[in-house]
């Protein structure tokens, strides 16, 4: 039993270091919200009728707009509105809402990053 023990207790220590692997969210780089989506981050920015979308990768690292592309889905004065996302030809891809954003943000966002499908939901105060 006590052979067991040593390598259980070793194991048990370096957990939260793999369970904290992602970490914090990093610094939302555009102002936005951040959210974690299938071991990327994400990063929404709505400003008046302007919709960003800003990928960085495990490593922090910004994913270029050409490996982007896809849909958000926002809810603006009770009417959803779904915005196509464009590479703008910096590292985020941008989209137009009919009417801009006050007050909440709700938003969920579906991309392909590289060919991986990758959504993301937003809620809080604009």
């Amino acid at each position: 039993m006590r052979r067991f023990a040593v390598p259980l207790l070793v194991a048990l220590a370096l957990t939260p270091g793999a369970v904290l692997a992602h970490g914090e969210a990093p610094r939302a780089a555009h102002g936005g919200l951040m959210q974690e989506a299938q071991e990327l981050w994400v990063e929404l920015v709505v400003k008046g009728t302007d919709v960003a979308v800003y990928v960085v990768d495990e490593a922090r690292k910004p994913v270029p707009a050409t490996q982007i592309s896809g849909t958000a889905t926002v809810l603006v004065g009770g009417q959803s509105y779904k915005v196509e996302l464009s590479a703008s030809g910096g590292d985020g891809v941008l989209g137009r809402l009919p009417a801009p954003v006050t007050g909440n943000v709700v938003a969920v966002v579906a991309l392909k990053v590289g060919g991986k499908a990758v959504s993301a939901r937003f809620t809080s105060k604009a």
